[in-house]
């Protein structure tokens, strides 16, 4: 048997879990197939942040990407801490629970319960779950137990082995004794270990299966540095006094088979498992099952039908007045052709809706403007979402909406900032629900000059070096085949006989960092 069928990484986080992940997806998934690995699961931090690109680099790869995220739940307890009597505490938390979806029932569930804790929270925060969410949402949902930083671990902590059997028990009753797997993860530490003894104790006699992983943080080895410095950032101390917050080795990366099967070689089944539950995680992104939205019309007539009249008008309304028979007749066609293509990728409601906005938005006197590769259809034009004639000038359709490349269409609409813009969002929140739109979430990234102050900052650079630091950014670009990173340092003016720069940490933490690690 070879390494390639004998072991699944199914617990690992990527750069997308804020400042706890070194990796970028698609750097998990180069290890995971320089281990030969046939699947690998990412659950980032309360939410799906990573994965599509976990997923679209998956498919590149012939990997399998499981799908699931690290849900914080504030009534199973808070996190591990580092020592009492130590200087530097991690911010008090709520325990997190790794969740894998089965299915695409799962995975709906797994959204619909981060969208609840979210929307829930009054102030700005990441917000956290209750069990009596993941109750409501647990069909379809696999429960690991959590390594350090789940709710097993802080039972076994503060209350012993009776509280952890109890922890234990609570998420059978919410998941299901077949849904719930007791995870153990080895990293060299004494601590772990006791709690993993316990913790088998526990399995057998609740008779569970136990599931190994390595709580990946990190692709590689090497990328531990990177994750020491976003520790700092994170809990806004410099490395020199982070102390115990940091990770006590570098052990938390994708490993081999070969590597696990050693780590775990007096527990072969919780090995095994892996493949198992890798079974059963049939869902993937490419699964989603997603429909566009229907458009109710004012006559109960079909979409398809609706829209043909509408946009039927609009070629007499755009192209009569050219009075040009030849071109007239030129878009008709053209208009034929595309609503064909429309209707058999099911976007009629898609058009409408659209089409929707911009008359609500002319009827009240708000200037609305189509934009985009949308200019390229004569559908839009007759729809008056764009206001460039596509048959006119000869454009091609195929740019905006192509049945080969199967994609999604998109209409960029441009509106006015200030009450008229306003006025046309509460519209489409009015017309078509609360719940049935919503405004676009931006994930806020470090970027540049911002980043090198931050990154300075952990390492313990002082004012006027952090200046020269974020300075350097902007011109900071490989000129010659045989550049280093030290020539960069030294052009800036920076001493490379400074400790930190020539430590081991630096160039991990720079050369990983720029290449935009933490976006």
């Amino acid at each position: 048997m070879t390494d390639k069928a004998e072991y699944v990484e199914l617990h690992s986080a990527s750069a997308f879990s804020f400042l706890e992940g070194a990796s970028q997806p698609e750097g998990l998934i180069r290890a995971a197939v320089d281990a030969q690995m046939p699947a690998i699961a990412l659950l980032d931090r309360n939410g799906f942040y990573g994965s599509a690109r976990f997923h679209s680099a998956a498919k590149a790869n012939g990997v399998r990407a499981h799908i699931g995220a690290e849900i914080a739940v504030s009534d199973l307890g808070e996190r591990l801490q580092p020592p009492a009597w130590l200087p530097h505490q991690h911010v008090p938390e709520p325990v997190r629970l790794p969740l894998l979806c089965t299915s695409r029932i799962g995975y709906q569930n797994l959204c619909q319960l981060v969208t609840r804790f979210k929307m829930r929270e009054q102030r700005k925060c990441e917000g956290s779950a209750l069990t009596t969410d993941l109750a409501e949402f647990s069909d379809g949902l696999v429960c690991l137990t959590g390594g350090d930083e789940g709710p097993l671990a802080s039972a076994l902590n503060n209350g012993r082995e009776e509280a952890g059997r109890e922890c234990v028990e609570r998420l059978i009753e919410i998941f299901g004794r077949r849904n719930v797997y007791v995870e153990l993860q080895r990293h060299g530490n004494r601590a772990e270990e006791v709690r993993n003894q316990a913790a088998l104790r526990i399995a057998e006699s609740l008779r569970l299966p136990i599931l190994a992983t390595n709580g990946v943080r990190y692709a590689t080895q090497y990328e531990r540095e990177v994750l020491d410095v976003f520790t700092s950032i994170r809990n806004h101390v410099s490395l020199d006094k982070a102390g115990r917050l940091l990770q006590t080795n570098s052990q938390r990366q994708v490993r081999s088979a070969r590597a696990m099967r050693r780590l775990f070689g007096d527990l072969p089944e919780a090995i095994e498992n892996t493949l198992l539950v890798s079974q059963r995680l049939e869902f993937e992104l490419n699964d989603l099952g997603y429909e566009f939205p229907r458009f109710d019309t004012p006559t109960g007539e079909l979409m398809e039908s609706f829209l043909r009249k509408r946009v039927a008008e609009g070629i007499e309304n755009r192209y009569v007045p050219k009075r040009d028979a030849a071109l007239h007749e030129r878009a008709k066609k053209q208009a034929e052709r595309e609503l064909a293509l429309i209707e058999r990728l099911g976007f009629a409601g898609y058009f409408l809706i659209v089409w929707d906005i911009v008359r609500f938005c002319k009827d009240n006197d708000i200037l609305i403007q189509g934009r985009g590769s949308a200019a390229n259809s004569v559908v839009c034009y007759a729809l008056e979402i764009t206001a460039i004639d596509p048959v006119g000038m000869d454009l091609l359709f195929e740019r905006f909406l192509n049945e080969s490349r199967s994609e999604w269409p998109d209409v960029d609409l441009d509106l006015p900032s200030g009450d008229k813009r306003e006025q046309a969002i509460q519209y489409v929140y009015q017309r078509y629900g609360e719940l049935g739109a919503a405004m676009t979430a931006n994930v806020i990234t470090y970027r540049g000059k911002s980043a090198a102050r931050e990154v300075g900052k952990a390492l313990g650079f002082d004012d006027e070096t952090l200046g020269r630091l974020s300075g350097l950014i902007g011109h900071w670009e490989w000129r010659k085949k045989d550049e280093t990173l030290g020539d960069n340092f030294r052009h800036a003016g920076f001493d490379l006989g400074h400790w930190r720069i020539i430590s081991g940490s630096t160039p991990a933490a720079w050369s990983s960092v720029r290449a935009a690690s933490i976006k």
